[in-house]
């Protein structure tokens, strides 16, 4: 079997040709005008200032079974990317917090996995590797599996929050994931070729696209928007250039189909001839036979 490069991978994430292939779901919210600020949820008790800056979560024995999670970070009117924005994580691995110790209070950085920061890119992008939290006993109940996560720009604007995962047994009886504001923080798995998962957790901060510094992201954004997504019959895809190749793929990077000298706007089912099944697709923006940009979207139903 042909060893997995990890380093390699989730240095090859943030480049816009492989970046382009990894899945993830977009925030649902019925109207790009209304707030879609990501909601709040408790930071708990296990959390540590200055963690290392770090993408690979894992420690080195593990060599397969990643989860890979990616998103971007928006600002308020929930479509203008944040570059060099803050995403901060942690989680438990089998019930517990830390390899040493259940409170990290002795904790040596070096050592340590499941928690660190990244930066996004330059197109608000992010990525990191880890495996799926383990559950732990909260009183008689089990938390589901679960991602903490604190996200900033500059230092302001901070939101603490959690992330979940459909088809968890235990969001039903926990009272922070059951709550009706974590809706849209519970997001699908896709299983790859290779065993491993991924999810995507796009973060919407409350910033005014104004306060963003360097938001001359033309030059490498085609796609400025997939909307609504997840997609229905009205889907436009909003692009601003023309005369463009439109591709979209699959889980694996499967092509499925391939548009050329597509205008600034189009419906996204006029892409595809037949209906697609349900699941996360990319869709990828090519100029002069160069891929430019890449926006992902679901399918759910």
């Amino acid at each position: 079997m042909k060893k997995f490069n990890r380093r390699f991978f989730l240095k090859s994430l943030i480049n816009i040709s492989l970046f382009s292939l990894i899945p993830f779901k977009l925030k649902a919210f019925s109207l790009l005008e209304e707030n879609c600020e990501t909601t709040s949820d408790i930071q708990g008790p296990f959390y540590i200032e200055n963690p290392p800056n770090i993408s690979i979560l894992t420690p080195p024995e593990i060599t397969s079974n990643f989860l890979f999670i990616t998103g971007t970070v928006y600002a308020k009117d929930c479509k203008t990317p944040i570059p060099n924005a803050l995403v901060d994580i942690w989680h438990a691995n089998k019930g517990i917090y830390d390899e040493k110790s259940n409170t990290y209070l002795n904790s040596d950085y070096k050592n340590d996995f499941y928690r660190g920061k990244v930066f996004t890119d330059s197109n608000g992008n992010y990525a990191f590797q880890t495996i799926l939290p383990g559950k732990y006993l909260n009183g008689i109940i089990y938390r589901p599996s679960h991602i903490h996560y604190k996200s900033s720009y500059l230092n302001q604007n901070e939101i603490t929050t959690q992330l979940y995962f459909e088809g968890d047994t235990s969001i039903e009886t926990d009272p922070w994931a059951s709550d009706p504001i974590a809706i849209n923080r519970i997001v699908p798995l896709e299983e790859d070729a290779e065993n491993n998962l991924h999810a995507i957790f796009d973060i919407f901060l409350d910033v005014n696209p104004e306060e963003i510094e360097n938001t001359d992201l033309k030059e490498n954004k085609i796609i400025e928007s997939i909307y609504p997504n997840p997609i229905n019959s009205n889907t436009i895809i909003h692009l601003n250039n023309t005369n463009i190749t439109i591709d979209i793929c699959d889980i694996n990077g499967k092509i499925i189909c391939k548009k050329e000298n597509v205008e600034n706007n189009i419906k996204i089912t006029n892409l595809f001839k037949n209906r697609l099944p349900k699941g996360i697709y990319v869709l990828r923006a090519f100029k002069n036979n160069k891929a430019i940009d890449a926006k992902r979207f679901i399918i759910t139903k």
